[in-house]
């Protein structure tokens, strides 16, 4: 790389020029010009190079999972990040941040190419969809302007994508080391704190090794439990971590002497971490820190008059890789794919209205929501009300606080607004005051003074959609068989207006949420469309309306959606949600019977799971079961949400029955995973001891594994 080599073009630009200043001496005047004009040429080309060394180096620091009222100057009273503070007064403090998405996988996604992940199908958590080779990472592009780029201690690679080695495009990707980047200037390092990542509030509370001081900044939806105030002490003391992370780095960071030379840019991936932030469209999940302090020589640069100052404008993450390009001398040619703006430097382009962000399947949960946002107001358009914000998500329930919110919540001991996040029912429209109302519990949506502005709202979110592509319009499973077919990926299959008329899709996502019964006609014609989306948002209309009345319990809709039911050509994924409809219409022997057909064989086991979940059908406990008995080669987070529903809804002789089958089924597989470690000791221990513990692994395979068919016919015999 060229400016690896900067000490050896200056000695060759030296000895050039003494070569010249001999020829001079001893040549007529017509060299002496000649000799001149060279060397004003070198110097001239010797000047940019070393205004070009003299970018700026670049240290990146993201916390995991921690949203901005966590940190000490953005309001937590805790005050648990003193040196973030302190980095905030000698740089500025970004008031209005805000995520793409409450969650690591497709934020990251949208960081590495500029791109928002519902751009590029990527929208889904752990949706790892491939990418045109088109598209260019960040780390790419500094490459080619003359930065080093590196990252680490943490080699996070958590993109999203498949079918592309992220780590390839870092020139060193795993490790800090700041003789390296002192030796490569101008450089780019990104650092990764797992500190504050949400699996560090995790563990079990016990009252009586614990105390759970006062939560002095407890959000007014949650209850005040021991529970809950463990957990959110907890996570401050994870915040007082990483601040402690961020502090040696930034000691470091001077004593390598290239303080004065580096921007250092503090932000977190997203917000949260307690229930009801991270993942979601609130405050709580996507209010982000964003902390930029920039050396004195590089004071053009700044946002605002002095450090310390606080900058207010609107700022979204998607902003984040072409702003950095930018300070790193990116042209507008470089940037021209990204869609964020450059908000901070000489590149810095004029601030939005709006920002945006989106929700869509987290871990095996579906759900679809977008949100717009102003200086003032949060508005989010819901396009599955009938999803409750509190599904089951597993991953989450390993947090104390969590699960002892939900069990005051069955146990009828929360309140209005402790129990909103619980409640079935979800408004489709939410607006909020998002600073004066930061927890977002007053909905204003429903006022009809609100009614203008709810709209202005909704027409700024359709823009973006269609300037975007929103990729959301087609489920996960059909989208990604569709695209394949064509020979696509999803990035480019929704810019095709002949296969994705998105305009169209979201006209009719919008009629579905009108709940109008005028509206139905329209639905059953389209059930008979060859256009996969314009079938599924009209199945989604039929859905919906049997939500709030009985307009959809006519002969004709039962006869339209069995015949639909019984298209083994159509989408598994459509049909299933169609068998919801026809329970709830009363064809509930055709509904149910289909559910059982494909719990073996589905593309589309997520939609099963969720389907049974939502309705609350008595008949439904029964087809969980069978899926729960199913289920053991699929992912154990589809497991759990079925135990989950189980224990929470079956009976008490059920409930007992699968907590035994569970504690059985851990056993096998630890002893499966001792068996297999085992086998690789050969030549590490002796024979005959290895012959024992093997035979005592599987003898205690063996007896959980016939304990468990023996539970499977206990259990089934209650159905």
């Amino acid at each position: 790389m060229l400016l690896e080599r900067k000490h050896d073009i200056v000695r060759i630009y030296s000895l050039i020029l003494h070569l010249l200043f001999y020829s001079i001496m001893k040549r007529p005047v017509y060299f002496l010009f000649r000799g001149l004009i060279v060397a004003i040429t070198l110097n001239f080309f010797l000047s940019a190079f070393m205004q070009a060394d003299e970018r700026p180096n670049i240290v990146w620091i993201v916390s995991e999972d921690n949203g901005a009222r966590w940190l000490g100057c953005y309001g937590n009273p805790a005050s648990p990040t003193p040196t973030l503070d302190q980095l905030a007064e000698e740089g500025f403090r970004y008031t209005n941040v805000y995520a793409t998405v409450g969650v690591c996988a497709p934020q990251r996604f949208t960081w590495f190419t500029g791109i928002n992940a519902i751009s590029a199908g990527t929208h889904n958590m752990r949706s790892g969809a491939n990418l045109p080779k088109f598209i260019r990472f960040y780390p790419e592009i500094f490459g080619d302007l003359g930065y080093f780029t590196s990252k680490g201690n943490d080699a996070k690679t958590d993109y999203n994508f498949r079918g592309r080695n992220a780590n390839d495009t870092w020139d060193d990707p795993k490790n800090l080391d700041w003789e390296q980047l002192k030796a490569n200037q101008p450089f780019i390092h990104v650092i990764n704190t797992h500190a504050t990542h949400e699996s560090r509030s995790f563990g079990a509370y016990n009252d009586n090794q614990h105390s759970a001081p006062e939560a002095l900044n407890l959000a007014s939806y949650h209850p005040d439990l021991p529970e809950v105030r463990f957990v959110y002490e907890k996570y401050n003391e994870c915040l007082r971590e990483m601040d402690g992370e961020v502090a040696l780095w930034l000691s470091e960071l001077e004593a390598s002497g290239m303080a004065e030379n580096t921007i250092v840019i503090y932000s977190s991936d997203h917000g949260g971490v307690l229930a009801r932030s991270k993942r979601f469209l609130y405050n709580s999940g996507t209010h982000c820190p964003l902390i930029v302090r920039i050396p004195e020589k590089y004071r053009t640069l700044y946002p605002a008059a002095k450090p310390g100052m606080t900058v207010d404008e609107l700022v979204s993450f998607t902003d984040f890789p072409k702003t950095w390009l930018s300070l790193g001398g990116a042209d507008a040619a470089a940037l021209e794919p990204m869609q964020g703006r450059v908000f901070l430097g000489a590149g810095e382009e004029p601030e939005p209205d709006y920002v945006f962000s989106f929700r869509q399947r987290m871990d095996d949960r579906y759900d679809m929501a977008r949100s717009v946002r102003d200086h003032e107001y949060l508005y989010i358009r819901n396009y599955f009300p009938f999803v409750p914000n509190g599904q089951y998500i597993p991953y989450t329930h390993n947090s104390a606080a969590m699960r002892a919110w939900r069990q005051y919540y069955l146990d009828g001991k929360t309140d209005e607004k402790t129990g909103r996040f619980w409640q079935r029912e979800r408004m489709i429209d939410e607006l909020y005051r998002a600073h004066e109302d930061y927890d977002n519990m007053n909905n204003l949506a429903s006022d009809s003074a609100n009614a203008g502005r709810v709209e202005t709202m909704r027409a700024a979110l359709r823009s973006w959609q269609l300037e975007i592509f929103d990729s959301g319009f087609i489920p996960e499973d059909d989208m990604n068989r569709l695209a394949n077919a064509e020979g696509l990926t999803v990035y480019e299959y929704v810019r095709r207006a002949d296969l994705y008329p998105l305009e169209d899709y979201i006209n009719l996502a919008d009629l579905t949420l009108e709940l109008d019964p005028s509206n139905l006609a329209g639905f059953v014609s389209g059930l008979e469309s060859q256009d996969l989306g314009i079938c599924y948002w009209s199945t989604l209309g039929i859905l919906n309306l049997t939500l709030v009345g009985d307009a959809a319990n006519t002969p004709a809709v039962k006869s339209a959606l069995l015949k639909k039911l019984a298209d083994s050509g159509e989408s598994e994924l459509i049909r299933g949600y169609i068998a919801w409809i026809l329970i709830r219409i009363g064809e509930r022997e055709a509904g149910f019977a289909f559910l059982e057909e494909i719990i073996e064989k589905t593309y589309t086991p997520r939609t099963v799971i969720n389907v049974l979940d939502w309705m609350e059908e008595p008949e439904a406990m029964g087809l969980i079961v069978k899926n729960y008995l199913i289920t053991m080669n699929r992912g154990s987070d589809q497991i759990k949400v079925i135990v989950a529903k189980i224990l929470e809804q079956g009976s008490p002789e059920l409930a007992s029955l699968v907590q035994e089958r569970e504690k059985l089924r851990h056993t096998a597989k630890v002893r499966e995973r001792r068996i297999k470690q085992l086998k690789k000791e050969t030549g590490k221990m002796s024979g005959a001891l290895l012959a024992s513990e093997l035979a005592k692994a599987e003898a205690e395979m063996k007896a959980a594994s016939e304990r468990m068919n023996a539970l499977d016919d206990q259990i089934l015999a209650l159905f």
